[in-house]
């Protein structure tokens, strides 16, 4: 079987790893949803990252993956791959970034984050659109061996409640998705879209979102079980979590070395088994929800950013850079300059009116 991994989720659509299912933030389970108990080692992951000792190190030793568009006019913005969780890397950007950074007006990310840590009112939506409202629960949803094995390895790791059967699919995902970075040693609380919009409203920045949290909830419950069954039947496979997680961490050492190529976000082997035409069928569907329409959408929005004349960095999941119908390419098509940015010497940062002066 071939298909584009869930993993490539984490380079993608921000909401997989929810803050409020400690998926973006390793929040308490056990204080959150009252589970039978949580990794203690979620915890104290938390308060090792985020202390102010071990929040900064002395030497930048990351390039992640950076462009700069530019039109026949001279506008531009810029284009930083994300990903969403990380560890203390991410609060050493290198010189480039920095500078583009200081250079920006507005940061665009998928959506803003922090809104949902911030207003209890969203965050209370989420859970609320999470739930079954026709009476059904996840079992009628799944098949009988992919629910019994995804029910036996939360309680495996302390993560299952009762409750959690009243919920979609997104739910179940995002738990299992939480438990993955975890044993990764990543953090979602570190990932690069919340650590960015934090410090650029602390910084006095404009920020914008290119989607919308109601968007990323109406894409992922809008897809079929068809689709649903066959990608959480991966998950539910012995071994497939921790073989997950250490493909997360391969995938999050490529982030930092800014070595992420198309192919690592395209097809990559789930089972030896060839797929049925049915199967082919649900994960085109898949991945044209997942990434190819989302890419238009956002190459849409980013060419009306560039042709205002502000200045804006587009902060969002490396997958929708990459590739034919990455927004790198679907913007050269329509005739914008891509240019990857390796140096903050790349940058001219000139206003356009000394320029012209």
């Amino acid at each position: 079987m071939k298909a584009k991994k869930i993993l490539c989720t984490m380079l993608a659509a921000a909401m997989l790893i929810m803050p409020i299912l400690s998926g973006c933030k390793h929040v308490d389970k056990k204080e959150l949803f009252q589970v039978e108990s949580s990794p203690t080692s979620v915890t104290s992951q938390t308060e090792t990252s985020t202390s102010p000792e071990n929040s900064k190190t002395t030497e930048n030793t990351i390039t992640p993956l950076m462009w700069k568009a530019e039109d026949k006019n001279g506008n531009y913005a810029y284009l930083f791959g994300s990903i969403h969780a990380g560890d203390n890397s991410v609060d050493n950007m290198p010189d480039y970034f920095e500078k583009a950074y200081a250079d920006s007006d507005t940061l665009a990310f998928e959506i803003d984050m922090s809104n949902i840590y911030s207003d209890l009112t969203a965050s209370s939506s989420m859970l609320t659109d999470m739930i079954y409202s026709d009476g059904t629960t996840i079992k009628d949803h799944l098949s009988e061996e992919t629910y019994n094995k995804l029910v036996e390895i939360l309680k495996d790791n302390s993560m299952y409640n009762p409750l959690y059967e009243y919920y979609k699919p997104l739910m179940w995902e995002s738990l299992i998705e939480n438990l993955a970075v975890f044993k990764a040693g990543l953090n979602s609380a570190k990932g690069v879209d919340m650590v960015l919009t934090n410090r650029g409203k602390a910084d006095g920045k404009a920020i914008e979102e290119v989607e919308s949290m109601d968007f990323q909830m109406s894409m992922f419950n809008g897809l079929s079980d068809g689709i649903i069954e066959l990608m959480m039947s991966e998950y539910a496979k012995d071994g497939a979590v921790e073989e997950q997680a250490k493909q997360l961490k391969e995938l999050y050492e490529k982030w930092k070395a800014g070595t992420i190529e198309a192919a690592d976000v395209a097809e990559e082997e789930i089972d030896e088994v060839e797929l049925t035409e049915e199967e082919k069928a649900l994960l085109e569907e898949y991945n044209q929800a997942l990434l190819t329409d989302r890419n238009k959408g956002m190459t849409e929005k980013l060419a009306d950013y560039i042709k205002s004349g502000k200045t804006v960095m587009l902060i969002v999941g490396t997958a929708h850079f990459l590739g034919d119908d990455g927004i790198v390419s679907l913007l050269e098509k329509q005739g914008f300059t891509v240019t990857k940015i390796t140096s903050a010497d790349q940058l001219d940062t000139t206003p356009s009116t000394q320029k012209a002066a």
